[in-house]
């Protein structure tokens, strides 16, 4: 583990994901979080975490970022006590707020997005997973796609934001943090990382909530889409069998 985004979503994450794989580091973004680390965070989140358990998490990973990795940075910099750790924030609290209201509301305003999530075993844990996530971030028990996030508490969310951040800045050792500013581009990003910098332009990515419009691409994505489709072609199959012999009889 070399580099911890530290950002809370709607930061800049997968924008600082992009720069870090531009700059040769493996990340593990929120998706693998949620799929190929599901059942260790789910204990994490329910009970707590060692230094010994984050080692072997992400021992074969270069970099973390975004939730629930980005919210757990003092545990994974106490595992990793080499690894640099990234800020970035929105401008101010209601910009956050905004990003974050817009995003979900192109993610559940999608009809098969909604029913893969009812319908689907890998739906089912990661509404379960949502659920808990807002509740150790927000305070919001019943947090999710499903229930407040259409309705966020607005006073709640932005006290959190403001209080997570303050958090970051005023514990973490000011040596291995860099509080950036995605504006400022690639220098003070590889000076603090010691890289050179790439030819390639910045990049911007998840501009104003731009992911939701790709998400099928998404790995995990994909695989509720699967699940979708299978199982409506075992409805299908059944009710045509039915009619079948309710025609017959």
């Amino acid at each position: 583990m070399k580099v911890i985004v530290a950002s809370l979503p709607k930061c800049g994450t997968k924008t600082l994901h992009k720069c870090l794989e531009i700059l040769g580091y493996s990340v593990a973004d929120y998706d693998h979080h949620c799929t190929d680390y599901r059942e260790e965070w789910k204990n994490i989140l329910l009970y707590g975490s060692t230094k010994d358990q984050m080692r072997r998490l992400y021992k074969d990973i270069d970099a973390v970022c975004d939730f629930p990795a980005g919210y757990y940075w003092e545990e994974i910099a106490e595992a990793f006590p080499e690894a640099k750790i990234i800020l970035t924030m929105r401008r101010d609290e209601n910009e956050w707020l905004r990003s974050y209201k817009n995003e979900e509301k192109l993610f559940s305003d999608s009809w098969l997005l909604a029913l893969c999530y009812v319908i689907t075993p890998t739906g089912r844990k990661l509404r379960e997973h949502f659920r808990r996530l807002g509740r150790v971030v927000y305070g919001c028990p019943e947090q999710g796609i499903f229930s407040t996030m259409k309705q966020p508490n607005a006073q709640l969310m932005k006290r959190k934001y403001r209080e997570y951040n303050a958090s970051v800045l005023s514990s973490c050792d000011k040596q291995r943090l860099l509080h950036f500013h995605l504006s400022d581009g690639w220098k003070p990003l590889c000076r603090f990382l010691q890289k050179d910098v790439p030819a390639q332009e910045f990049p911007h990515e998840n501009k104003n909530g731009e992911l939701a419009s790709s998400m099928w691409d998404v790995h995990v994505c994909v695989k509720m889409r699967r699940e979708f489709f299978i199982i409506l072609a075992g409805i299908l199959v059944v009710v045509g069998c039915c009619l079948k012999v309710f025609l017959l009889w």
